[in-house]
């Protein structure tokens, strides 16, 4: 079942009793399009869980589009996607949103929330510059089914067609005209809010009192990026990882932020090895994407006359690229399945429960400059050390580098403070270190994959010349690492 995607680049206006349209011809060519009548069931869980994340999901019958649309919350603007309607079935969610909304419903049943019916009037202004303008005049009558309240309501909604400069610019000219003619901007975000009485904007929450609130709030912040990671892959293609890497590096904040125990106490413990049980999950897709990488650039340094390129490409590149593309697919039934669904509860209910979860959100600040102590240390001795050590080093810059962009991130500290320097200093540290493993961890498996291919007849001159270049690169990538780990003090 396709699924399309648009974003909505819109305004809102509330219409006094009796007004008319205005003449849009200073704006722009108009067209008149023939009324239609669209009727919307509106669906969420019996808490609101869809809505509480500024999300609408309905089945509308009637207009251009009708079918299934699910509204999302963006930066320039509400991105609606859209799929049709089953006719065998037409109460039943497409399986691609119940895919990229599952983590939110979590199991729990779709009712009506809400019954609009709209009689929709609308015009298209265009310019010169192949701009266009959708202005619509709605009568509206809502039922929120819950409270079995009917409202009605009159608005206007101007809708760019595109995100271009030019339609942007015939917007103004609209908005001036409407405005003109009486309108106000509206103070309901969408027809559904209107519909269930919540107009107006809502208070801003209270900053948070105590370093468990800010905890809490940072993980409530990766919660929402969990969800989305998974939206976006229910939905999208992920050919290059870059979701997969994304999702990944949100578990890795949200671990480092549990691993602050005295404020994240026992409760933060527990869900940091289950959280870790998810990002080894996403490794499995993640790591060989990375490994195949590193040797692609490996491999154009070797001199293309050699022996067995073709062939050490072969098994080191397009194999596993090939391998990986039905990846995503089984990471997004992963993150379906009944124990990393609960997880996702259990962040979304997790309260911090640490000796100091009570203290002023400054005791923060001391946590995080523990971190970058640790992180010294480690560094330090990984630098004497073998492959072990050097990872705990990179995991102990990791943490404190993701740490002190928490606390900046929830304004505990300011960009240009000693702590957030140091973060700086514990990324490259955490960055130099990775790619130092990253190729090392490839060398590794050099000397099994040259015997696989010689058993299989193939020649492995290629192979040794890559692996020959790599221990280059791999001690460069050390100085680098020791550079790193020296200015980390």
């Amino acid at each position: 079942m396709s699924v399309t995607s648009a974003v909505e680049i819109e305004r809102k206006y509330a219409v006094p009793d009796g007004a008319a349209l205005p003449d849009l011809g200073a704006a722009g060519a108009v067209a008149a399009h023939p009324a239609v009548l669209l009727e919307a069931l509106y669906v969420d869980t019996a808490d609101r869980a869809l809505l509480r994340a500024g999300i609408a999901v309905r089945r509308r019958r009637g207009g251009h589009d009708e079918g299934w649309h699910v509204k999302l919350r963006s930066a320039a603007g509400r991105v609606e996607l859209h799929a049709p309607i089953d006719p065998a079935d037409p109460d039943a969610l497409p399986a691609a949103f119940a895919r990229a909304l599952r983590s939110r419903q979590r199991g729990r049943a779709l009712e009506p929330l809400a019954r609009i019916r709209t009689e929709r009037h609308a015009v298209v202004v265009s310019d010169a510059d192949g701009a266009a303008v959708e202005v619509v005049d709605d009568h509206v009558t809502a039922v929120d089914v819950a409270a079995g309240v009917e409202r009605s309501w009159r608005e206007w909604e101007a809708e760019q067609a595109d995100d271009s400069p030019a339609c942007a610019a015939l917007l103004d000219r609209v908005d001036e005209a409407l405005l003109g003619a009486g309108a106000t901007p509206s103070s309901s975000p969408a027809k559904i809010a209107q519909a269930l009485g919540q107009e107006g904007e809502r208070p801003a929450p209270e900053p948070p009192a105590t370093a468990g609130a800010v905890l809490a709030a940072r993980m409530a912040v990766h919660v929402e990026g969990l969800h989305r990671a998974a939206l976006h892959l229910a939905l999208e293609p992920d050919p290059e990882g870059a979701a997969v890497h994304g999702l990944r590096k949100t578990i890795r904040r949200a671990r480092s932020l549990l691993a602050l125990q005295e404020v994240a106490g026992p409760a933060g413990r527990e869900l940091s090895g289950r959280l870790r049980e998810i990002g080894l999950l996403l490794g499995d897709a993640r790591d060989p994407r990375v490994a195949a990488a590193v040797a692609a650039d490996l491999l154009d340094a070797v001199d293309p006359a050699s022996p067995g390129l073709a062939e050490a490409r072969e098994r080191l590149v397009t194999r596993p690229r090939t391998a990986l593309q039905g990846l995503t697919a089984e990471v997004v039934d992963a993150l379906g399945a009944a124990e990393v669904l609960a997880v996702v509860d259990a962040l979304e209910r997790f309260t911090p429960d640490g000796t100091d979860a009570a203290a002023p959100p400054e005791r923060l600040r001391a946590l995080a400059k523990d971190a970058v102590r640790r992180a010294r240390r480690r560094a330090a001795a990984g630098m004497d050390g073998g492959t072990d050590d050097l990872h705990r080093a990179r995991k102990a810059a990791k943490r404190a580098r993701y740490v002190v962009e928490e606390l900046a991130a929830a304004g505990l500290v300011g960009s240009g403070s000693g702590l957030v320097k140091a973060g700086r200093r514990a990324e490259r540290v955490h960055d130099a270190l990775g790619e130092h493993r990253d190729l090392a961890l490839l060398l590794a498996r050099l000397p099994a994959e040259s015997v696989a291919l010689t058993a299989d007849g193939g020649n492995a001159f290629a192979l040794g010349r890559l692996a020959e270049n790599g221990e280059r690169e791999l001690a460069l990538r050390l100085r680098r690492a020791q550079r790193a780990v020296r200015r980390l003090g």
